[in-house]
């Protein structure tokens, strides 16, 4: 039955404009409706990888200093992060399952303790806590220590919020409350202060919003008293204000920056509980974000990552569909807008909840990895060479 629905679902939208332009033939209106050509077929599938139970979360990072993107991936049912490392042309090393606390379902990475090696931090939302795991720069770690936080970690992202140039952690919690824990530069931290978000931040970025050379903090929040985009100004020493919201009642609840328009500031980019909308939310250089415009990706967006996958040099956006069992590649207009409709792919696993990019085969083009929570594995999808002016159902290797 899933099954049939999701098809059912991809073929009433691949048709939808074909549709259209029947009904513009019969009532005389041909001239006046013009039908889109269909999005670039960039990517192919070159890799299935078996990961542990529940894969929730997906970082793409060089672990091993070897100039390659290896993969991280979270499974929030059985206790583990699996890691493979990157051969440099699409391939992996045999999976390795790293121990860490309960329920993770999301990971970052950067260099805890100084010793220019990467370290890992994942949450753990069953342990009321993060699981911090030393890197040794080859691929190896020593095993998960607990920093302690409060209750039901959901976010975690590291930034050097003080300005003393070792990594901070900022955690979202389910209930309220942001906390943040201020890094001393060997893997240690002590707790910050603590701000609201508003229930069920399910996203949190960090960036110079405003250009103060401050880190800032934008949290999306998602429960149905407090829908709303926050934005934690950073005042540099590890403290913050909280601005206006915005974006109220539009359940973000996953968040991404980039400088979507090129004009060197940066924006966010967010996927929406409701009505199956993403959006773009376009930075007023004052550290604040204009209203969302919408625009549409797939059934159910769970996740998303933002990539140059054509070549045009504009950012584009991803986004894994957890109802459609698929993946949308939605691309980017000269104009500043999305192109609709998007390319689908099928995701053969079905159920879809993490994405991630990055060059896996070092091609110059930017590859992209999904997971399946039906079959508890990643799927490798590598970019493929698309002609300016060629048709798009004959791209190039």
């Amino acid at each position: 039955m899933t099954s049939s629905f999701q098809k059912l679902e991809h073929a009433i939208k691949q048709t939808t404009f074909i549709l259209l332009f029947l009904l513009a033939v019969l009532f005389g209106n041909a001239c006046e409706f013009k039908l889109p050509p269909p999005a670039p077929d960039l990517f192919y599938k070159y890799n299935v990888l078996k990961v542990g139970s529940g894969p929730v979360y997906l970082l793409s990072s060089d672990f091993n200093l070897d100039g390659f993107p290896d993969l991280l991936c979270a499974n929030g049912n059985d206790h583990t992060a699996t890691l493979f490392i990157g051969m440099g042309d699409g391939t992996f090393r045999p999976a390795r399952n790293l121990k860490v606390l309960p329920e993770p379902s999301y990971a970052a990475t950067g260099d805890l303790n100084k010793d220019g090696f990467p370290d890992i931090v994942l949450n753990s939302k069953g342990a009321n806590g993060l699981s911090i795991l030393l890197g040794y720069g080859n691929g190896n770690f020593r095993p998960a220590k607990k920093l302690a936080t409060g209750r039901v970690p959901l976010t975690v992202i590291l930034d050097d919020f003080n300005n003393d140039s070792h990594l901070d952690i900022a955690v979202s919690l389910t209930f309220n409350k942001l906390e943040i824990y201020i890094g001393n530069g060997n893997g240690q931290f002590k707790k910050g202060k603590d701000y609201p978000t508003g229930s069920r931040a399910r996203s949190i970025v960090s960036g110079d919003f405003n250009k103060d050379n401050f880190r800032d903090i934008a949290i999306a929040s998602n429960s149905s008293s407090s829908s709303s985009l926050r934005i934690l100004e950073g005042h540099g020493d590890g403290s913050f204000s909280l601005a206006e919201k915005s974006a109220k009642g539009k359940s973000l609840f996953i968040l991404a920056k980039a400088d979507m328009n090129e004009d060197g500031w940066q924006d966010l980019v967010a996927a929406s509980a409701q009505g199956d909308n993403m959006y773009l939310l376009k930075s007023t250089k004052n550290g604040k974000f204009a209203e969302p415009v919408a625009f549409s990706a797939g059934g159910g967006p769970a996740a998303l990552t933002i990539g140059q996958f054509d070549n045009d040099n504009l950012n584009d956006v991803a986004v894994a569909n957890g109802r459609s069992s698929s993946f949308s590649v939605v691309f980017r207009t000269p104009q500043g807008g999305f192109r609709h409709p998007p390319r689908d792919y099928i995701v053969e696993g079905g159920t879809p909840l993490a994405i991630t990019s990055a060059d896996y085969n070092k091609d110059g083009k930017t590859d992209i990895a999904v997971s399946s929570a039906a079959k508890n594995i990643v799927e490798i999808y590598l970019g493929r060479k698309f002609l300016p002016g060629a048709s798009s159902s004959k791209p190039t290797n």
